[in-house]
């Protein structure tokens, strides 16, 4: 297999993992201590600038940890601590900017594994190879990207530590990225989307080196989380990412199973 077959089957195979993004069937902010529908426990968030949730259950909800029955109250560390209701259902504490009190809840017997097929993409081209360059800015910055979930006019502020600049039929174009964990991401628009794309966007991995040299390879642009889940609650390419042209590399759209 070639490099970027072996990059398409692993998207395709982390995707529909037991906490992949087809098995997510709920996100929800813990704003106080509270029953969720559908699941035993009483959730609450930590304190206010601390991430993650505490959990209260009693043997009998047939909550476990690590093998164990959770009996008690117990901390979840955020996008780290998973408890299983059953050998389908889990879940996790997870944050985003503006959130630190999400809770995720998976199934891996979700109705969606079972409908997909694979992920579309457009043909491998070299051509859609570019180098760029990133460009460092000072101090904590951070850029504010709507999402897709939130009210019309709501922000949330992701770090950004710099833009990212390449050059494409003889214009210079310079987009936004974000960081998750470590690794840069930029959300980007063009003109396939709703075409021959998922409509939102699609997303990339950049990883410029010491020099600054940025290697964006749009064939391994991939979609968002949402366009497999609706529970997920995207970011919005912002306007500075919203190309005026096709980008005819990387994923295209879900295929399901009709």
């Amino acid at each position: 297999m070639t490099e970027i077959e072996i990059w398409r089957e692993e998207r395709r195979r982390s995707v529909v993992e037991f906490q992949g993004d087809l098995a997510l069937i709920g996100l929800h902010t813990i704003y106080e201590p509270m029953h969720i529908e559908g699941i035993p426990g009483l959730w609450a968030p930590k304190a206010a600038r601390e991430q993650g949730l505490t959990l209260t259950a009693q043997a009998s909800d047939g909550i476990t940890l690590d093998g164990e029955l959770v009996e008690g109250t117990i901390s979840l560390e955020a996008d780290y601590t998973v408890v299983r209701f059953s050998d389908s259902l889990t879940a996790v504490a997870t944050t985003q900017p503006g959130s630190d009190h999400l809770l995720a809840v998976y199934d891996a017997e979700a109705e969606a594994i079972s409908r997909f097929e694979s992920i579309a993409n457009f043909p491998y081209d070299p051509e859609w190879v570019i180098e760029g360059r990133f460009i460092g800015k000072d101090g904590e910055r951070t850029m504010a990207f709507a999402h897709v979930d939130d009210a019309q006019g709501s922000l949330r502020h992701h770090q950004s530590p710099g833009d990212i600049a390449f050059e494409f039929a003889g214009t210079t174009y310079t987009m936004t990225p974000f960081m998750s964990g470590d690794i840069l991401i930029l959300v980007f628009a063009d003109t396939t989307n709703g075409r021959t794309s998922y409509g939102l966007g699609r997303m990339l991995v950049v990883t410029p080196d010491e020099s600054g040299r940025a290697i964006l390879d749009f064939n391994r642009s991939f979609l968002p989380p949402c366009a497999f889940s609706p529970h997920f609650n995207c970011p919005f390419p912002p306007q500075q990412n919203r190309l005026p042209f096709e980008v005819t590399a990387g994923e295209q759209k879900v295929l399901t199973r009709e």
